[in-house]
């Protein structure tokens, strides 16, 4: 068989795993980005930079980010469909989501 026959079906198997594997890796976290993002859209119920509860007894990015069950799966899901005492318009999109759990990880104490 010729070398170039054997090559395409191969050809075909990878370009049709890129989608997938590619959407992984779609949004590339952007920690400033996140940091603007939260204060603008988080602040209002959430401390972002310290320790403290929030209005509304919200957590603070930092006990978010220390909490044992907190992944950047968690988040991501967590911020692009808001939990119950967030308002409904606080969804942001894949890439918002993506740059403010970059933001909030960044504050996990080592």
């Amino acid at each position: 068989m010729n070398a170039a026959l054997r090559i395409i079906p191969l050809c075909g198997f990878v370009a049709a795993l890129a989608p997938l594997v590619a959407g992984q890796f779609a949004y590339a976290a952007d920690v400033a980005r996140g940091r603007r993002l939260a204060q603008i859209l988080c602040s209002q119920c959430h401390f972002i930079t310290t320790n403290s509860a929030g209005w509304f007894n919200a957590p603070s990015f930092v006990a978010i980010a220390n909490a044992p069950a907190t992944t950047s799966t968690s988040l991501e899901t967590i911020i692009e469909t808001p939990h119950p005492k967030m308002a409904a318009r606080a969804a942001r999109t894949p890439s918002e989501a993506a740059d403010l759990t970059a933001y909030i990880l960044s504050l996990k104490q080592k």
